[in-house]
């Protein structure tokens, strides 16, 4: 009896720790909103980046959600209902359309079997931004992707470098600025753990696009060097002002991504609506104002 229960205890112990550790090394979050992959640069970065140099970006800029909270504010407390961009850190400028490739570290995160979500959920009201994490079910996704494979992450190091490409939704209109949110499940953990970045994006009738490849010839440049966030240099400078329309790039070339409007709960992926904690009245949450759209 006695060796039976110092087992099973143990054993609950090592489970506990096994959480544990999950739950503090599983954390990121965006590096680079619009990113050149072909010239390894950074033109346009989310709310309040603080650059891979800053000491305590493990700490200050992850957000996380634990516990799948059915309520808690959208943004970090530095991005909540502030657009906090510096001249060398500046919001992404884009067109609708167009084709945007945006970076994270997978710190450790790599799965190629059962590979964890991420997706970028936007407001289409331009007067409006994200409140309240409940907000991602009714939310318009403009993206979602893998979040660390060797499909989309440069090397299978733990802090390589991975890319998600996804199309600035069509309906967007120039001259505004709309809001955005990086959104990751990572429900590897069983109690629910998710994280976000929120971000702004100038829509323009032009702005420097981007070219556009198949993911597999991107990854072969292998990892941008860590600079590549330090803030924009002469060079991306140059290559922001050099703006052209989307329909004189990456449509002529046919190989933008298709964008999409559909929300979260209409994409019906299993594991986000098994993290969502549904109301338990029988009614659908109300939608963002603006979107139109209820949870299914």
């Amino acid at each position: 009896m006695v060796k039976g229960y110092v087992a099973s205890t143990a054993a609950s112990v090592a489970v506990a720790l096994a959480l544990l550790s999950t739950s503090v090394l599983a954390h990121s979050w965006v590096d680079c909103v619009k990113y050149d992959p072909f010239n390894e640069l950074c033109l346009g970065y989310a709310r309040g980046y603080p650059t891979r140099k800053a000491a305590d970006i493990n700490t200050a800029y992850v957000y996380l959600f634990s516990g799948s909270p059915t309520t808690q504010p959208m943004c970090n407390p530095k991005q909540q209902s502030t657009e906090n961009y510096g001249a060398d850190f500046p919001m992404a400028t884009a067109q609708p359309g167009e084709t945007i490739y945006t970076t994270w570290e997978q710190n450790g995160h790599m799965n190629n079997t059962n590979p964890t979500k991420a997706y970028i959920l936007y407001y289409p009201d331009s007067t409006k931004e994200f409140t309240d994490v409940s907000e991602r079910l009714t939310a318009p996704v403009a993206g979602s992707f893998d979040f660390a494979t060797v499909n989309n992450c440069y090397t299978t190091q733990d802090n390589s470098v991975c890319l998600g490409s996804w199309a600035v939704p069509e309906n967007l209109v120039p001259g505004k600025t709309y809001h955005f949110v990086w959104f990751w499940y990572f429900n590897q953990n069983p109690a629910g753990e998710w994280y976000s970045t929120c971000f702004d994006m100038q829509i323009s009738d032009s702005s420097h696009v981007v070219g556009t490849a198949p993911m597999a010839t991107l990854l072969q440049k292998g990892d941008p060097p860590d600079s590549y966030v330090y803030g924009l240099n002469g060079e991306a400078k140059s290559l922001i002002a050099q703006v052209t329309t989307f329909l004189e790039s990456q449509a002529s070339t046919g190989s933008a991504v298709k964008p999409t409007t559909a929300s979260i709960a209409e994409i019906g992926r299993a594991d986000i609506i098994a993290d969502a904690t549904m109301p338990t009245s029988g009614e659908a949450p109300a939608s963002p104002a603006g979107t139109g759209m209820t949870c299914l």
